[in-house]
């Protein structure tokens, strides 16, 4: 085998530290942002966070965050600095000027100066088996009573459904009790709030939700034999074979059905927390001058600079191995306030160049939409399709119509009968006008909306329609049928 030496030229992209550690912060949504920021200062002596009340005796009118401006935009992520950034570079730069957070501080509980979060003071959503485990202890049932209550209570998933045989539940009880004890107690769960705790099905749920009306309520009687023998011809809006099956008038139907339809099956939903769910927007939107514009939420943003103390040792006589520590950390620490100023810069770019487009449907709405894709963003911004997805993934707007992901703005493009395109939202939404508006006894078919919707100059094909109305959770016509 013969050996050779070959040159070659070759191009290739590489990350360097500052990039990848850029690209990282841009991705995080605001609550992993915190959270990664905490243990940078956690992991590195030379951060520290700048406090509001820091800030305002240093100099409130000195600018903290660096707003990108039109002239001199950089392409924070793309190229890994900014304008704001290229003076943190400079060693003779003011690194005290960096970010602060306006996140809720610890406070003190006045006895003992113990530091003590909000979240602390956050009452705890009561769960189904405590609420009705409570009312069962009000009771005057006997121990053994409450034991087998007890027992049927933890058989019950989080819909208040039971999911045991009688038979299984008397086995999980040390008293020595039969099959008639456990069902005289699961009787009186029955009747716990919220009612129809305790069914084995939906059949028997309505029933005894049905059982709570007075018994001279019209179609009353209808109603139950409804959900005893033909509840899965209600669940089809099958309501021609229910009609013919029943042998009643058409009026009689509808007012039975009436009364089911304003039943609610689902009792476990007020019982389930959803304190995990509040969202804090990145960026506010506000109308300057007729034209909606974008500036960053200042209570979503962190602000942080150098330890000055650990900065100062550097001009002192240490030893070497305590230099190299500290310059070490000083490098990461700039290295982070960097990305995070990026972060900050690309985040606002990208949101004003979504908000320039979208300048109608802050007016109209979804029907408004205009058609939108990563490309026409990352075009406009001279940036990659990655960056404006990380800046958009998990990050959200507040505006007067609401709080929507950055995400949301956009869409693809369909053909319209005057040449121009027209967006998926807005089609969806012009089909959610046309349901919502439709005869109840003849629900447009997907054919007759997308000819409705030709007809308004929108070309989409039945298929798509169908897509869409699936994807809005939105029950065919068969099933949207209705007698009133």
């Amino acid at each position: 085998m013969k050996q050779s030496l070959n040159l070659k030229l070759s191009q290739q992209l590489t990350l360097t530290p500052q990039l990848k550690q850029s690209l990282k912060l841009l991705q995080l949504p605001a609550l992993e942002l915190e959270q990664e920021v905490q243990q940078a200062l956690d992991s590195n002596p030379l951060l520290e966070r700048v406090e509001s009340e820091q800030t305002d005796l240093n100099g409130g009118d000195e600018t903290l965050i660096n707003q990108p401006n039109a002239d001199t935009e950089s392409r924070a992520t793309d190229t890994g600095t900014t304008d704001a950034t290229s003076e943190l570079a400079d060693d003779n730069g003011n690194w005290q000027e960096t970010f602060e957070s306006h996140r809720v501080s610890n406070v003190s509980t006045g006895s003992g100066g113990t530091d003590t979060e909000f979240t602390q003071f956050v009452s705890k959503q009561e769960s189904l088996f405590e609420h009705l485990d409570w009312q069962i202890q009000m009771t005057t049932l006997s121990a053994k009573d409450k034991q087998i209550a007890n027992a049927l209570l933890r058989c019950l998933d989080d819909e208040g459904y039971l999911n045991a045989e009688l038979a299984e539940v008397t086995t999980m009880i040390d008293a020595d009790v039969d099959e008639d004890e456990v069902h005289a107690v699961l009787s009186l769960i029955k009747t716990l709030e919220p009612i129809g705790v305790g069914a084995r099905n939906l059949n028997e749920r309505l029933n005894i939700l049905l059982d709570q009306l007075p018994p001279d309520t019209g179609g009353l009687e209808l109603a139950k034999q409804i959900v005893s023998e033909h509840l899965d011809l209600v669940g089809t809006r099958n309501l021609a074979k229910l009609k013919k099956s029943l042998n009643v008038s058409e009026r009689a139907l509808s007012e039975s059905l009436n009364l089911i339809t304003h039943l609610n099956p689902r009792i476990g939903g007020e019982f389930k927390s959803d304190n995990q769910n509040y969202i804090i927007p990145d960026v506010h939107i506000k109308k300057v001058n007729g034209v909606w514009r974008a500036h960053l939420n200042p209570d979503n943003q962190v602000k942080l600079r150098l330890n000055q103390t650990y900065s100062d040792m550097l001009k002192r006589d240490i030893d070497k191995e305590g230099s190299e520590f500290i310059q070490q950390n000083l490098l990461e620490a700039k290295m982070f306030i960097k990305g995070l100023m990026s972060r900050y810069d690309t985040l606002l770019l990208v949101a004003e160049a979504i908000i320039e487009r979208q300048q109608a449907f802050f007016e109209q709405g979804d029907q408004a939409m205009q058609p939108m894709v990563l490309q026409d963003i990352a075009e406009q911004l001279e940036m990659h399709e990655s960056t404006i997805s990380r800046a958009t993934a998990g990050k959200y707007l507040l505006s007067p119509r609401g709080v929507f992901e950055l995400k949301y703005f956009f869409s693809s493009a369909l053909n319209s009968t005057d040449g121009t395109a027209s967006s998926s939202t807005a089609i969806r939404s012009l089909i959610r006008k046309m349901v919502d508006a439709e005869s109840k006894a003849k629900p447009l078919s997907d054919s007759k909306i997308a000819k409705e919707l030709e007809q308004q100059g929108h070309i989409v094909a039945r298929r798509t329609v169908a897509k869409y109305r699936e994807s809005m959770q939105i029950a065919p016509s068969s099933q949207r049928k209705s007698l009133v």
